[in-house]
């Protein structure tokens, strides 16, 4: 019995110890993370650290990047706000009763044209960006972009172009 209460008592104790942690305010000096992301005073806002510093950026093409950035930013949220409006105009047409195709192809279509706009938008600011760089930084700063063909996890069946894995379809041997 007393050792029952023993252990009744002390998850009690975490319990309530836990609890109080987590409703603990955090010191009012802190900062708030912005969206998510980490500040780093080695870095312009928005462009990854590791990568500035391996260009060695100086000051002014630290500020001039930031300020594209930011810009670049700006204009990604506004677009983002016309896309989830859009968004919801073509949920509502889709779910209304008497399909009305041409609202329908509209909006759809100004939903792929703020798809282009956002890719023509990361392309200019990426030649903005890479206009500020030397020839040197430039040639590195390719160097250490990540490829899309590098980052391309394995298939989690175990079946690639080179090996079968458990789901693959049958040769046409196994089949006989």
């Amino acid at each position: 019995m007393r050792k029952k209460i023993t252990v009744m008592m002390t998850v009690t104790a975490l319990f309530l110890g836990g609890w109080a942690c987590y409703g603990m305010p955090s010191p009012p000096d802190t900062p708030q993370p912005r969206c998510g992301a980490m500040e780093r005073p080695d870095k312009p806002e928005g462009f990854p650290a590791p990568i500035a510093r391996a260009l060695e950026l100086s000051e002014a093409q630290k500020k001039q990047i930031g300020s594209i950035v930011d810009e670049q930013r700006g204009l990604d949220h506004a677009r983002m706000k016309k896309e989830r409006e859009l968004r919801d105009q073509l949920r509502g047409i889709e779910e209304a009763v008497p399909l009305n195709e041409a609202a329908l192809q509209g909006t759809a279509q100004k939903l792929a044209a703020l798809d282009v706009e956002h890719l023509v938008s990361r392309a200019k600011t990426r030649a903005r960006i890479e206009a500020l760089l030397t020839p040197a930084q430039r040639t590195l700063a390719e160097r250490l972009r990540p490829r899309k063909e590098d980052a391309r996890p394995e298939p989690p069946c175990g079946c690639g172009p080179d090996r079968r894995g458990d789901y693959a379809p049958m040769d046409e041997t196994e089949r006989r």
